[in-house]
Parts: structure tokens; C-alpha cells; sequence
């Protein structure tokens, strides 16, 4: 077991002061000790009387940021061609229907080649009708007649509809001569495998991918022997090595049923508010999450605590004119607190303000 020497609290408040005149030997003054400190005094120091809490558990899982499933948008071209021109960069911010890039494609030469045949073919199909109708009226056509003109020219314009309908979804642009390709929604460019001079084919691999950041989901993992501590619905603590003095609060909204077979943990899933876009698809975190069990210990704030040559010590306060160097061991902490296992007691008093000065300026250990 260990001893520690008391510490004198009042020679902590104290200095000595030696003024000089020239080379005129003055007489030091002389400083009243004071013998205890003054209830100010103690105040400062901001004693703590200990109780015994419900111990809280934190449990550290890994997690790593990823985008929200449900607004996410893969592009895929409808067409195929070369990219002549983007207009975007990956991370850009998009608004919906913007110009992304452009394509130049022989299917649209071919498109507008039809269009204008359909369309020369619709207006002679028009007074066909025309005249049929008219030789109905005076009994020279038969009706028969008549129902196959109506059918032309009804054909021929939903022929012309359906491509002029694909040249509006494919963005074709008749002036530039090229496809244009429009943002599908707004968010941000989270992927991009498109750059000017490649060449695409229709319905092939997405171009590009946008996603709405303003929500994310962690995925966190959950490991064979801590599947009975964590819960659905349980609140936790994210935090980054990108933002150290950033605490994000959430909440677990799902844990999978299933052991990843090559991970052999379970998944867990929180979605986190994303508005500022502190957190990026695929940056690591770590997620605390704080499990209440029927135990209690003594429960003390981590400022209180120092920690010194691989040991924990606190001060604990006696009375006004003494303080004892007491080492402690930890049974469980988190970002602010610590339960202690051995060292302190129900109704003690400890020291939690300025408790690293007080150390060092404590006796040495014996």
C-alpha cells in the first residue's frame, strides 16, 4: 500500500517578494503564514462530495460514414457517343436539370433524319385524308377508305410524338448538335467516371453519381461479444479524428440479424442530420454508445482526475488545511467522467478545480 505526504495547502497561495535598492541591503519583509484556507479559497478549488452512481458502460464501436441509399442517383446514359464537354467536377454542388456534359452521337443525326422524314410522310398523309374525305362526302370513296387515311396519319404522328419525346429526354440540343445530359437531381457529385474525349455506350456503367448530403448513414460494426449490449433505439456519441471537438448525437435505428461472413460482426445503422456537411461518405468514425447496468461506484468528473506514471490520482480534501495525494483505479470512463473502482468512498470530498497544480506542487510520493 501506498502513503502520500499531506500537502500544506496555504503553501500554495504564497510568495516571497525581495526588493532592492541600489546596494542598500533592505530588510526582507516579513509574511504572516496562514495557517488554513480561508472558505473563499476553498471555494475555488471546487470540492466534490462523492456519491455512488449507476455505473454507466461505454462501449467504442468503428464505423465509417456512407451516403443515404434513398437519395442517391446513379446516371446512366440513354445513348451512346463521345463526351465532348463537362461542366462539372467531382464534389461540386448541382441543381436539378443543370448541364453536366455533352455528347455527340450519330444516333441523333439519325433521330433528327427520321423526324423530318415522319413529318414530310404526316403532311402528305394530311391531305390524303383530306381527299378521301372529301370523295366520302361525295360518295366516291368507300369507307373503308376513309378509316385507312385516318389511321395513316394517326399513325405517323404517334411515330412523330414517341421521337420527339426521346429527343426531349435524351436533352438533344439542335443547335450544338449533341445530347446534353442534365443533372437528374440536385445534391452533390459524390462520383465521377466521365471526362471529355471518352467514349460511352448506351445503358452502360453509371457516369456519375449524385447524392443529397444533408443526411448520412454510419455503418458501425458489432462484434460477436458485444451483441447483448447493444440495442436498437440506444443513443450514441459519434466522433472523428477530423473534428476532435465535435460530438455527433444519434441514435441506433437498425442492427442486422446477420454476421458479415468475412468481418464476423453484425452491422448497426445511424443516420445522422448532415446539414453543415461535417461528415463525408467514407470517413471513419467512432461511435460510443453508453450502456446503464444495476452497479454502482463512485462517479467523478475526468478535470479531477491526473494521471501520472501509469497510475490515476485524485486529492482528496479533509478539511481546510490539509489535502492527501490518493491513487485510485478506474473501473469504467467516457468523454468527461470516470467510475472508480478502488480508492475513494461514498462522502469523501475531492478537489476538482486546478487539481494538476495541486499535484505537482504536492509532496513527493513516498
Amino acid at each position: 500500500m501506498k502513503y502520500f505526504k499531506y500537502i500544506k495547502l496555504p503553501f500554495l497561495f504564497m510568495m516571497g517578494f525581495v526588493i532592492l535598492f541600489g546596494c542598500k541591503e533592505e530588510t526582507k519583509p516579513i509574511v504572516k503564514k496562514q495557517e488554513c484556507l480561508t472558505e473563499k479559497e476553498i471555494t475555488e478549488l471546487e470540492p466534490m462530495r462523492i456519491t455512488n452512481d449507476s455505473v454507466v458502460k461505454n462501449l467504442r464501436l468503428n464505423g465509417v460514414v456512407a451516403y443515404n441509399p434513398n437519395t442517391v442517383v446513379n446516371y446512366v446514359s440513354l445513348v451512346g457517343g463521345i463526351i465532348t464537354n463537362t461542366y462539372f467536377t467531382l464534389g461540386d454542388k448541382v441543381e436539378k436539370n443543370q448541364i453536366l456534359a455533352e455528347i455527340q452521337s450519330t444516333e441523333l443525326n439519325s433521330i433528327e433524319a427520321e423526324v423530318k422524314q415522319i413529318k414530310a410522310n404526316l403532311e402528305v398523309a394530311k391531305r390524303q385524308l383530306q381527299s378521301t374525305q372529301s370523295f366520302y362526302d361525295d360518295g366516291i370513296a368507300s369507307e373503308k377508305e376513309l378509316i385507312a387515311a385516318k389511321v395513316e396519319k394517326k399513325n405517323l404522328e404517334s411515330n412523330l410524338q414517341k421521337l420527339q419525346t426521346n429527343l426531349k429526354l435524351y436533352s438533344a440540343s439542335a443547335e450544338k448538335g449533341v445530347f446534353l445530359i442534365k443533372a437528374p437531381r440536385s445534391g452533390y457529385v459524390v462520383d465521377n467516371k466521365i471526362a471529355a474525349g471518352m467514349q460511352i455506350g448506351a445503358e452502360g456503367d453509371p457516369l456519375f453519381t449524385i447524392s443529397n448530403l444533408d443526411e448520412v448513414w454510419i455503418s458501425i460494426n458489432i462484434y460477436a461479444s458485444d451483441i447483448d449490449t447493444v440495442k436498437e433505439g440506444m443513443p450514441v456519441n459519434i466522433k472523428t479524428n477530423s473534428y476532435p471537438d465535435k460530438v455527433f448525437k444519434g441514435s441506433i435505428n437498425r442492427i442486422s440479424n446477420v454476421l458479415e461472413p468475412n468481418e464476423n460482426v453484425l452491422k448497426g445503422r445511424i443516420i445522422l442530420n448532415n446539414k453543415n456537411l461535417f461528415l463525408k461518405p467514407g470517413l471513419h468514425v467512432e461511435a460510443m454508445v453508453k450502456n446503464n447496468t444495476q452497479d454502482k461506484a463512485p462517479h467523478i468528473p475526468a478535470k479531477s482526475v491526473v494521471f501520472s506514471n501509469n497510475a490515476y490520482y485524485v486529492l482528496k480534501l479533509e478539511n481546510n488545511c490539509k489535502a492527501i495525494v490518493s491513487e485510485i483505479k478506474i473501473l469504467s470512463k467516457d468523454e468527461d467522467s470516470f467510475f472508480i473502482k478502488e480508492g475513494l468512498k461514498e462522502g469523501e470530498h475531492i478537489v476538482t478545480h486546478n487539481t494538476l497544480l495541486l499535484f505537482e506542487n504536492s509532496s513527493s510520493i513516498n
